[in-house]
């Protein structure tokens, strides 16, 4: 195997670690992580400025060589109004095809889709400009949908909230399109068992003062269309608490057509990995017990130098570092055989990527 070099030397952006019920796992008998794919990364640049979308791209492939990462599927982070998407990265995907390969409808579907989740009234014109962009996407050569946000907490003044019944008409319109496509939707939901005041970590004034039930929601999405294929994103790692392996457990247990892309570390207690490297088996045992339901998707930001745009992408990009070592570290910890299922298989099944 190929001399690791290790990630870039990007600043860390958060020193509070909660190490609670994350076990340590021996590594006497750790197999290399080997070469992965990552179904979850962000090029943000100001749009249509094609030359930064093209330096991030460059910044992206320098990052996939030192981590062993064969492809990475790019996609706008899940935006509130109108912003980059395909037309933007289109012509990097292009240019360095099939290391990067990308999805759409997070600067444009999403944007959508969160104006219409403020009325339950669904008009025509919308749901027809809505489907209408939904397959452009499909035609420009996406691999799918995303990011899109059923629910999305604000994490600093500068980064949005968002949340819509996960059950929304245009989500379920989307889900008859993904299937119809045979494409996965990387979904976007914190999720929330039941009413709860906002906890004091999450201050943003951007945040209501209560989080409402949403999993319902989730649910009726995952039965509508039983072909539609949903890929939960951000298992392991969520900022509220309630993301954790007895929900996925559950989840994947009622829903054959739900898979979760994993971004495993987190500082809140019963996140996949912790800042310090230990691993949580409770959450190693549900990927034994469902191999063939995980991908990896590590949540990276690469901004560019000229980047003109709001603070949140610079300081997310700060905690690069942070998961793709914390992503080494769980897949060097897994058997050889689910390691490669879980870093390769599955996203290459998942997203077609051989087609």
């Amino acid at each position: 195997m190929k001399p690791r070099f290790g990630a870039i030397n990007l600043i860390l952006a958060f020193v509070a670690i909660f190490v609670g019920g994350n076990l340590p796992v021996s590594n006497a008998h750790a197999q290399p992580p080997g070469d992965w794919i990552d179904v979850h990364f962000h090029l943000v640049a100001d749009k249509d400025d094609l030359d930064s979308f093209d330096e991030a791209a460059r910044m992206a492939l320098r990052i996939m060589d030192a981590e062993d990462i064969r492809t990475i599927i790019i996609m706008s982070p899940p935006r509130p109004n109108e912003n980059f998407d395909i037309e933007s990265i289109a012509a990097v995907v292009k240019k360095y095809s099939p290391r990067i390969v990308m999805l759409g409808g997070g600067g444009t579907l999403n944007p959508m889709l969160q104006a219409a989740g403020k009325s339950p009234v669904v008009t025509d014109e919308v749901r027809h400009r809505f489907e209408e962009t939904a397959q452009g996407i499909i035609a420009s050569g996406a691999k799918g949908f995303g990011e899109i946000a059923a629910h999305h907490v604000s994490l600093s003044p500068s980064h949005g909230y968002e949340s819509v019944p996960a059950d929304h008409p245009l989500l379920l319109l989307l889900a008859n399109i993904a299937a119809q496509y045979d494409v996965p939707i990387d979904l976007h939901f914190d999720p929330i068992p039941s009413d709860v005041d906002t906890p004091a970590h999450l201050s943003s004034p951007k945040n209501p003062a209560m989080f409402k039930e949403n999993l319902g929601g989730l649910e009726r999405l995952l039965a509508h269309n039983r072909k539609t294929k949903i890929v939960w994103a951000h298992a392991g790692g969520d900022p509220i608490g309630f993301f954790t392996p007895r929900l996925a457990r559950e989840m994947l247990g009622r829903h054959a057509n739900l898979s979760f892309s994993v971004r495993p570390v987190n500082r809140m207690l019963g996140a996949m990995v912790s800042p310090k490297g230990s691993i949580n088996k409770e959450w190693i045992a549900v990927l034994r017990d469902f191999p063939d339901r995980f991908v990896i998707g590590s949540d990276t930001f690469v901004v560019p130098s000229r980047y003109t745009g709001s603070e949140a992408p610079r300081i997310f990009a700060s905690r690069t570092d942070v998961q793709l070592r914390g992503i080494r570290r769980l897949l060097s910890h897994l058997p050889a055989d689910l390691a490669r299922l879980i870093g390769y298989e599955n996203a290459k099944r998942l997203y077609r990527l051989d087609r």
